[in-house]
């Protein structure tokens, strides 16, 4: 018995200075890899100005700097309709390039993006599609309950179309501050999160519920809500960035690139660019805690 005991203790400490030596500091240098173009560009019809970003992407552990504004780009897009829209750049923003007036477009309507940069020229493709609207926002008081206090929440109200592949990305701001916690990416296919698992239904309840966190809001809060309809490409675009996001832990499993639609036009160059485009329509609608 004292035998098997000795051994218990002596297994723990091994363990315990196995585990010690895990937390030593090893510094490794690695190859920063190749900066590559950034492009930030989903465009939305029928809602004033638009505004398309590009940067260039850091070092993967570099996590101290700023993306820099990529200067000096060209950036145009072209629809099927004909039209031709100029984005210029805006010298007091780096890497920012702005529509100043309003995108038209109509559902199936298709629209290209173009970029010329350092040399190289870029391109990608999106479709309008037939866009979801917030029906409405209402409160409710709850108990406290799952980690939640008690307290005033939100329900967003929407119904899905009947007809699979509509794609929506729900986003919110608190007094004018948009939730922009990387973890917070939610997006939607046809009121669920799989095509066709809900088609033409309600929002289901992890959907309606998403504009809420932890806590509950406070009289005067004013919650501004977004329905950004998307299509099968920056639906795929944000699943897997969100996949990505939320890799952590003990089965995280290695890193990967999120795979872009914006291309080369020179299928033989190496240089490529990294980012999403996409044409969407957008639904609003606010609420002020009673």
């Amino acid at each position: 018995m004292k035998t098997a005991t000795f051994f218990r203790s002596l297994i723990g400490m091994i363990l315990s200075i196995s585990m010690m030596s895990c937390e030593d500091v090893v510094d490794i240098d690695l190859d920063p890899g190749q900066s590559q173009l950034a492009v930030d560009a989903l465009v939305m019809v029928n809602d004033g100005p638009q505004t398309i970003r590009l940067t260039m992407t850091n070092a993967y552990f570099d996590n101290g700097t700023k993306a820099a504004g990529a200067k000096g780009a060209l950036v145009k897009m072209i629809s099927s309709t004909g039209q031709e829209l100029i984005f210029a750049e805006d010298t007091a923003n780096p890497g920012n390039y702005v529509f100043p007036d309003t995108v038209r477009g109509t559902t199936g309507e298709l629209f290209g993006l173009l970029i010329e940069y350092k040399g190289q020229k870029y391109q990608s493709g999106s479709m309008l599609v037939r866009g979801t609207k917030v029906d409405s926002l209402y409160q409710e008081e709850r108990k406290a309950e799952f980690g939640n206090e008690a307290g005033t929440y939100l329900y967003l109200k929407a119904n899905d179309s009947s007809g699979v592949g509509d794609f929506c990305w729900v986003r919110y701001s608190l007094n004018g501050v948009r939730d922009l916690q990387p973890g917070r990416i939610l997006v939607a296919a046809d009121a669920a999160f799989n095509p066709g698992a809900a088609d033409g239904l309600e929002f289901i309840y992890p959907v309606r519920n998403s504009i809420n966190g932890n806590k509950p809001y406070l009289k005067d809060d004013k919650i501004d809500v977004e329905l950004v309809s998307i299509d099968a490409e920056n639906f795929r675009f944000l699943t897997e960035m969100q996949v990505q996001i939320n890799n952590t832990g003990l089965f995280a499993e290695p890193a990967a690139n999120v795979r872009s639609n914006i291309f080369n036009a020179d299928k033989n160059s190496k240089v490529q660019a990294v980012g999403c485009f996409g044409i969407a329509k957008v639904s609003r609608a606010s609420v002020t805690i009673q």
